[in-house]
């Protein structure tokens, strides 16, 4: 009758027992040396051996790996660990390559990804010759990466994966077309990951796999989605600057604007509402009406207001009444620096200024559109040769009292233009 081959954990737990049997003898031998050292010295009054204490104890059973807690800093020699790593890199390609992946295994659990990550690359790099030693210890490596979110990492393990198990004949494990597919959700790689949720998602677990069509198929949405804002914005601005355009204003843009957060738009009121999902979207009409941010200036004080949205099919008599008392017998409405109690609507006038400092009076029972198409005036060519000036999407109007202020700023405006 045969001897039985004893099995590789026997085997290991019968060198571990023989390496810490001779590790005891050896202290032991250390130890009673260093006793009969003491004694010759010391004589009949040496003191009493130390007691151990339960901590002490503790601390030897934590040093030794079949108890250990944490792992040694290395500033303290072991002789007992360094033998157990001995076994860890000692030893053929395979053997050290499968120590290094169940050590792996370990770490993964622990969620310890980056420490796993380092074990498996060690396993591989032993150059284990078995190939479903090497695809798993790639497959693990993929899924500490993907926790790690290194998804560029995933798919490279996962492709080599892929070509080993061809290359060998085998079936790809669903895993990898997961963790590939997984990857390339994080990559926001749709058409690639889309691809492969179709070739993996009837070989392995419905649930996960659904979940992450799910993903795909919302990334691919929200792509298009992104893409159609695009398209649309670009459309809409250059759909605006035509509109501005084709109204005869002089467009000024400068390298420092302002910061508007009203800047000048189409009325939302004459636009569809699209969903993004339709690409059939066109940009809006130039006649669209517009609304404009327009600075009211009144130079007599120094001060000036802004109106963040006047549309363009509205009049400077619609907006001065909203702001102003409508007489001088009003109780109310007035502002702190008109002291004088002047700046009633119905005392109040509107100039503009063209880009040829051209000095125009504003019908204020006119809409805006009809005010600046008023102030174009085309050239020989029969293009616009001047008119209301759009600067960085603004436009600016001088608000004045009748009479002798109107006279006076007039008159001041014209000497400053003329240069008398």
């Amino acid at each position: 009758m045969s001897t039985p081959t004893p099995s590789i954990e026997a085997a290991e737990d019968a060198s571990l027992d023989a390496l810490i049997d001779s590790f005891a003898r050896t202290k032991a031998a250390e130890a009673q040396a260093t006793s009969a050292s003491a004694s010759a010295s010391a004589g009949p009054s040496a003191a009493p051996r130390k007691e151990i204490t339960m901590a002490e104890f503790q601390s030897v059973l934590d040093s030794t790996p079949l108890f250990m807690r944490e792992t040694p800093d290395g500033s303290e020699e072991n002789p007992v660990l360094d033998a157990l790593r001995s076994l860890v890199f000692d030893g053929e390609g395979d053997e050290v390559a499968l120590n290094f992946k169940d050590h792996g295994n370990e770490l993964y659990v622990q969620k310890s990804y980056k420490d796993a990550v380092v074990a498996y690359t060690s396993g591989l790099d032993a150059g284990p010759t078995d190939p479903a030693l090497r695809i798993t210890l790639l497959n693990n490596r993929a899924a500490c990466n993907l926790a790690l979110k290194n998804f560029g990492m995933v798919l490279k393990d996962a492709g080599t994966v892929i070509a080993l198990c061809v290359q060998e004949g085998r079936d790809v494990p669903n895993k990898a077309l997961y963790r590939a597919a997984q990857a390339l959700v994080g990559l926001e790689r749709w058409k690639e990951a889309r691809d492969v949720v179709g070739r993996g998602k009837d070989g392995g677990d419905a649930k996960s796999w659904k979940e992450v069509e799910g993903k795909v198929e919302r990334g691919q949405r929200a792509e298009v989605e992104r893409a159609e804002r695009l398209r649309r914005e670009r459309l809409s601005k250059k759909a605006l600057r035509e509109a501005v355009q084709s109204r005869g204003l002089v467009i000024i843009d400068t390298p420092s604007p302002p910061d508007n957060p009203n800047p000048l738009h189409f009325d939302p009121s004459y636009l569809p509402a699209t969903p993004l999902s339709d690409t059939t979207w066109d940009p809006p009409a130039l006649h669209t009406p517009l609304i404009y941010p327009v600075f009211l200036l009144y130079p007599s004080h120094a001060q000036s207001d802004l109106i963040t949205h006047f549309n363009e099919t509205t009049s400077f008599g619609d907006h001065l009444a909203a702001m102003f008392p409508s007489s001088p017998a009003a109780s109310s409405g007035w502002t702190e620096w008109d002291s004088k109690r002047e700046y009633h609507s119905a005392n109040l006038v509107v100039y503009v200024e063209t880009r040829h400092r051209r000095l125009l009076k504003v019908g204020k029972d006119l809409p805006l559109v009809e005010v600046l198409a008023k102030g174009v005036k085309m050239d020989a060519a029969g293009r616009v040769g001047d008119g209301v000036v759009l600067r960085d999407g603004l436009l600016s109007f001088v608000v004045l009292v009748k009479g002798e202020q109107e006279k006076a700023w007039i008159a001041d405006f014209k000497a400053k233009r003329d240069g008398t």
